[in-house]
C-alpha cells in the first residue's frame, strides 16, 4: 500500500513503512535530546501533526526492538563533537515502524560549544537490514538478560572480530555493498550533466 511516497508492508500484524529512497528525514535536537526542529518528511513518516513533536524527547520514535547500546554509542560519540552514522529501527506515532540510515552531525556556536545535533536519515536498504537486524536482536536479548554493559562487551567483541569500530562497520556495510549515500549520487549526477 502506498501513502504519498511511503509504502506500507503488512508483516506479523504490524506495518512496516518503506520510504522512497529520495526522501530525507531531518530532525534537530537540543543537547538534552529534545526535538527542536523536524522537516515535513519526519512528521509525515512518524505520523505527527503540527507542532506536537516539538520539545518531545527524540526517543519518542525509538522502537522497543532497538538495543540501548546503539544509542549509548551514538550519544557518546556526538557528545564528544563527532559525527556518526547508524542504522535504526524507529516506531511511528501510529505504531508502524521503519528502518533508517541516519547520520548525526554536531552544531556548535561561535565559541565552539555544542548547541544541537542534526540527524539526516533515509530508507535503509534491505541488504543492510538483513545484516544488522540479527545483530540488534542479539544485543537486545543480551541487554534483557544481562544488562547493557554485557551487550556493549558483546558488540565490542563482534566488531573486534571484524577489526572495525561501529562507525567503520556501518561504513563497510554501506560502501562495500554497492550502496552510496544520496549526497554522492546527487553530486555525481550534477557533475555528469
Amino acid at each position: 500500500m502506498f501513502v504519498g511516497d511511503i509504502s506500507m508492508v503488512k508483516s506479523n500484524k504490524k506495518y512496516e513503512i518503506k520510504c522512497a529512497y529520495q526522501e530525507i528525514i531531518v530532525s534537530r535536537t537540543d543537547t538534552k535530546g529534545k526535538i527542536i526542529y523536524c522537516n515535513s518528511t519526519f512528521k509525515k513518516v512518524n505520523a505527527f501533526k503540527g507542532a506536537s513533536i516539538i520539545n518531545q524527547p527524540h526517543n519518542i520514535v525509538r522502537h522497543p526492538d532497538m538495543p540501548k547500546v546503539i544509542f549509548h554509542i551514538i550519544w557518546k560519540t556526538i557528545s564528544r563533537g563527532l559525527p556518526i552514522q547508524a542504522v535504526v529501527k524507529n516506531r511511528t506515532n501510529d505504531n508502524r515502524y521503519y528502518w533508517t540510515m541516519l547520520e548525526w552531525k554536531v552544531q556548535k556556536d561561535m565559541d565552539n560549544n555544542i548547541i544541537s545535533y542534526v540527524a539526516h536519515g533515509k530508507q535503509a536498504p534491505q541488504k543492510i537490514i538483513d545484516i544488522i537486524e540479527p545483530l540488534y536482536k542479539m544485543l537486545k536479548d543480551i541487554e534483557e538478560e544481562h544488562g547493557m554493559d554485557s551487550s556493549l562487551k558483546y558488540l565490542h567483541a563482534y566488531l573486534d572480530e571484524k577489526g572495525m569500530t561501529y562507525s567503520q562497520y556501518l561504513h563497510y556495510l554501506t560502501k562495500h555493498r554497492g550502496l552510496k549515500c544520496l549526497c554522492e549520487f546527487v553530486r555525481h549526477k550534477i557533475l555528469k550533466n
